[in-house]
């Protein structure tokens, strides 16, 4: 019996869709939320790849996140949002999917096309929405994956909050961490070093999400 060939994985971004909606989502979101904060935006790289690592607590953190970045940002999305009409918007706005329980080979290959091609990416490392926990401990997948870079690479942990919570007129904000680089060369154990990367990436994004609810409050 034959195995069937898994289809690559693709994304693209459409520039009528994007460009069209991006003055309605940069005039509607301060007019639903009261107050929205970033901070560290001027740490973001002018050109060149870069991965942004954020908390994921509400389904509003997609749709706040591009306020970061002038340009168009990549996501690695669960598999499961890619459904009916907000498929059809997600997979035109840059968005791929990822099946987080079981990871096809052509996802984490996608990815890295990405971010050789000079592009940021964007990757929630919790995988799922989490508001029980500050940051649910994190697996190792992030880290392997841009240990495969061909290049060394930022990661922004991003805390985001919303106060006092993620609804209409809710205060809101986004701290972004100073990065985190991976090494110039392999050092040792890829295992080892994808254990020890996703520690120190715990530990920033835990910071940079106490520092966004300070920053949430009135």
């Amino acid at each position: 019996m034959r195995h069937k060939k898994t289809a690559p994985t693709t994304s693209h971004i459409s520039p009528w869709l994007y460009w069209g909606l991006w003055p309605i989502h940069r005039l509607f979101l301060p007019l639903y939320f009261s107050r929205i904060t970033i901070v560290g935006r001027e740490q973001l790289p002018k050109e060149g790849p870069f991965l942004l690592a954020p908390k994921h607590c509400s389904r509003w953190d997609p749709v706040i996140l591009p306020l970061v970045w002038p340009y168009p940002l990549r996501f690695m999305t669960n598999a499961i949002e890619f459904g009916g009409v907000q498929g059809w918007l997600i997979r035109r706005l840059g968005a791929f999917a990822v099946n987080l329980n079981r990871p096809q080979p052509s996802s984490l290959r996608h990815a890295l096309e990405i971010l050789k091609a000079g592009q940021p990416l964007v990757i929630f490392p919790e995988g799922g929405i989490v508001r029980d926990q500050v940051v649910r401990p994190l697996k190792p997948g992030l880290a392997r994956l841009v240990l495969q870079a061909d290049r060394p690479l930022p990661i922004f942990p991003v805390g985001i909050a919303y106060d006092p919570q993620p609804q209409f007129r809710a205060r809101v904000a986004l701290w972004i961490g100073a990065p985190l680089w991976t090494p110039t060369e392999r050092q040792g154990n890829l295992k080892q070093q994808a254990q020890e990367l996703t520690q120190q990436l715990e530990a920033a994004l835990h910071a940079a999400v106490l520092e966004a609810r300070k920053c949430a409050r009135p």
